[in-house]
């Protein structure tokens, strides 16, 4: 049966079989390309040295199962009688070799990073290569915590030096899920507290809102009268030219019809001949002057290189919301509190928000999208 063949028969199986032979894969650059790289042969050296005290305590742990003594008496009697005599009863005495050269290594290595001032202080070294320091205890009978306690620091060694990727497997992704949950859980939980409690010092009147208004307004109102300055200018300038059309027409009918009504200049109707005429004639000049003269006034308002106008206006506007004791700023501190408060709590809805299993979903959904894929290949 080919490699074709079990690609369709069983996908499953040749999908386990990829995960495993991606996961066990010793990575030659990465061991090239570490800190201590001249220092290959110690790290090849060292990485055999791991893997047979690995197997050798391994081995040690399953053979005190009388299932698998049997096991192994019956296939191999003369290795059995030898190791249970020999061995066995002193597989943690002869551990202490394993532990007196990861002792070696350690002080080596601890000595020539000091001596090229790799940490800014000599002491450092077992604090940031403790997975090291971890294999170096040895394991007591009796006391399979540090029988744990060592086995990690093994497994971990291996995987620094790219035997291989425990990221990759389904107890390291699940633990870093669960760390993932509960380090959010408990960080939203926090934040949520204190948003709830800056609700409450918003709402009861505290000098929170003063020192808002003192620490953080204040200081920026220059950029902020620049800011809305420059806004207004441009909302006015965009108003202005849409409707100047309609502002001419406007005044040209309301003084029309004020001169109209005016006692005085209706005697021009009196004067036979031209009467109408200049009365005609005073309509349109006193509406285009009126006009002119409130167009040119809009034009310099707003006018680029002309925004003092604008700026005092803002400024003005600006102080006078900042003034406590204005009468009607009372009402703006409310309305204020009242969108401070709501901010607040639309960021901490934010904030609670599960984006796990957001992320979940996001995962799974990419699982049986590649499902799908892969079922179609086939």
């Amino acid at each position: 049966m080919n490699k074709a063949v079990i690609k369709i028969k069983f996908p499953y199986l040749q999908r386990m079989l990829d995960k495993a032979r991606s996961m066990f894969k010793i990575d030659m650059q990465k061991l090239r390309s570490a800190d201590s790289s001249h220092l290959f042969w110690m790290d090849m050296t060292m990485l055999i040295i791991v893997i047979i005290n690995l197997l050798y305590l391994f081995f040690g742990f399953l053979f005190q199962f009388n299932a698998i003594a049997s096991g192994i008496h019956y296939v191999l009697p003369r290795f059995h009688d030898w190791y249970a005599e020999n061995v066995f009863e002193h597989v943690f005495h002869y551990d202490l070799i394993f532990v007196g050269i990861y002792i070696a290594e350690l002080l080596y290595r601890w000595i020539r990073s000091i001596y090229r001032k790799k940490y800014d202080k000599w002491w450092f070294y077992p604090f940031v290569h403790w997975y090291d320091v971890i294999m170096c205890i040895p394991i007591i009978k009796g006391f399979n915590f540090f029988a744990v306690v060592r086995l990690f620091g093994l497994v971990y060694r291996l995987q620094r030096l790219g035997v291989f990727d425990l990221t990759k497997t389904y107890v390291f992704k699940k633990s870093a899920f669960v760390s993932d949950v509960l380090v959010e859980e408990v960080a939203d939980r926090v934040i949520a507290k204190m948003i709830s409690m800056a609700q409450e010092e918003v709402q009861k009147g505290s000098p929170l809102m003063e020192k808002i208004v003192s620490n953080v307004v204040k200081p920026k109102e220059a950029e902020i009268v620049d800011y809305l300055s420059d806004r207004v200018g441009q909302a006015i300038n965009i108003s202005y030219t849409q409707y100047r059309s309609e502002l001419q027409e406007y005044l040209f009918k309301k003084l029309k019809a004020a001169i109209h009504e005016n006692q005085e200049l209706k005697t021009l109707n009196y004067i036979p001949g031209i009467g109408n005429f200049i009365k005609e004639t005073l309509d349109r000049a006193v509406a285009d002057i009126t006009f002119n003269t409130i167009d040119k006034i809009m034009l310099d308002i707003i006018a680029p290189d002309n925004t003092r106008g604008v700026k005092e206006l803002t400024h003005g506007i600006i102080e006078s919301f900042l003034d406590r004791s204005h009468p009607a700023n009372q009402d703006l501190n409310q309305i204020i509190v009242g969108i401070v408060h709501d901010s607040l709590e639309e960021i901490k809805q934010s904030v609670l928000m599960k984006e796990w299993k957001l992320e979940q979903a996001k995962v799974k959904k990419a699982k049986i999208e590649e499902e799908i894929r892969e079922s179609q290949n086939i």
